[in-house]
């Protein structure tokens, strides 16, 4: 008798203070920030961001750590992960969404920096 007093107490106790808890893990959730002029969002997420902004004379670049994800402005021309998406107009937003890279809303493909030859605009790819 007294054991099954015991567990029942036990199991009320436990009961009661779960109850008041809640727990959530969204596979979605996002990362966002500004660099610059331009609202940067990552999706999915992570708990573990960096970002820096350091500005000479005109020449400004911007860097944003999401994970796996590293996202560069150098002087609005854009790289993530080491590969260059184009130069980027003042205010534009930028969405990393499961690996694809969307500018201002339109899908961008990135090309291999090693690939851009010296003094050779980045073009603007989009889909």
């Amino acid at each position: 008798m007294y054991r099954i007093f015991c567990s029942s107490l036990l199991t009320l106790l436990a009961m009661t203070l779960l109850s008041g808890c809640s727990f959530s893990v969204s596979v979605n959730a996002e990362s966002d920030t500004d660099l610059g002029s331009h609202h940067v969002v990552v999706k999915p997420g992570n708990a573990l961001t960096t970002s820096s902004s350091s500005t000479f004379g005109d020449s400004a670049t911007h860097t944003f750590e999401c994970g796996d994800v590293k996202v560069k402005i150098d002087n609005e021309a854009l790289f993530v992960n080491d590969l260059s998406y184009g130069m980027l107009e003042e205010g534009q937003s930028i969405e990393i969404d499961h690996g694809k890279v969307f500018v201002a809303g339109q899908e961008r493909t990135g090309k291999p920096v090693e690939e851009l030859d010296e003094g050779e605009p980045v073009e603007q790819d989009v889909k």
